[in-house]
């Protein structure tokens, strides 16, 4: 299991800190998947594909915590991340589209 504080992965302006190779990939994996768990409409972003296998979209949720956990189909790599709430992909805030 990858356990994850997201603020690990922020440079000083709260941006993605990682700026090339596998710590970036991984970091913008991460990302992908707080904005897809924090979204709650119906126009969420899409779940982003496993960094590790990059063959199946990954399952993600809010952990009772409010932590997010998510989980890979295809090759079962599992993770949860803390400290997203208030980073530029926290999307908890986010307007809900006029219908």
């Amino acid at each position: 299991m990858h356990i994850t504080d997201l603020t690990h992965f922020l440079d000083a302006s709260g941006g993605l800190a990682p700026v090339k190779g596998p710590a970036r990939t991984l970091a913008q994996f991460l990302f992908d998947v707080v904005a897809h768990a924090s979204d709650g409409s119906d126009g969420a972003p899409a779940a982003p594909k496993c960094f590790k296998c990059k063959k199946g979209a990954v399952t993600a949720a809010r952990a009772m915590d409010q932590a997010v956990v998510w989980t890979c189909p295809s090759c079962d790599a599992e993770g949860r991340i803390s400290n997203w709430q208030g980073t530029m992909w926290d999307l908890t805030a986010r307007p809900k589209p006029q219908g």
